[in-house]
């Protein structure tokens, strides 16, 4: 079994909650970047992910994802993504997660994203529905129809 595998699933069982391990061996970088397009950062502070041969999708029975690269020796970068659902021009809006690098250790990488990931994660998730499902009423709301003028009735002076 591949080491970056075995740390996503000994990660995955120090998690709070029900997380399942993705662990994916890219051969293209297309096929990293359908993973990696979704990662949920500042327009401006987008951190550096290179092309790697592969990489790590933890997801919460919740629709939480963290992506996870080797970042350099011995470390990883934790990557909060935006859920299925949530529309960027609201996503745009809310402060992102922070982005984390992260030890090779299970247990050390856990209390990392249980500390310094999961609370502003869940919190921006939160807000970032709250927002959609006001955004998803605004667009259904459809005004009651005024009463259209009749002929007879009108006020105004013709000229």
């Amino acid at each position: 079994m591949h080491p970056l595998r075995l740390f996503a699933l000994q990660l995955a069982d120090r998690l709070p909650g029900t997380w399942t391990a993705l662990y994916r061996q890219y051969t293209r970088a297309a096929d990293q970047f359908a993973d990696t397009c979704r990662v949920w950062t500042p327009l401006d502070a987008r951190p550096p992910i290179s092309f790697r041969i592969n990489g790590i999708t933890l997801r919460r029975d919740d629709d939480l994802e963290l992506y996870l690269v080797q970042h350099r020796q011995g470390r990883v970068l934790i990557c909060p993504v935006i859920p299925h659902g949530l529309h960027e021009d609201v996503t745009d809006r809310i402060p992102a997660p922070p982005t984390v690098a992260g030890p090779l250790d299970p247990a050390r990488a856990a209390w990392r994203i249980t500390d310094r990931v999961l609370p502003h994660y869940t919190a921006a998730v939160t807000s970032a529905r709250q927002a959609t499902a006001a955004l998803v009423a605004r667009r259904s709301f459809v005004p009651a129809l005024l009463p259209v003028p009749q002929s007879g009735n009108s006020r105004a002076r013709a000229r």
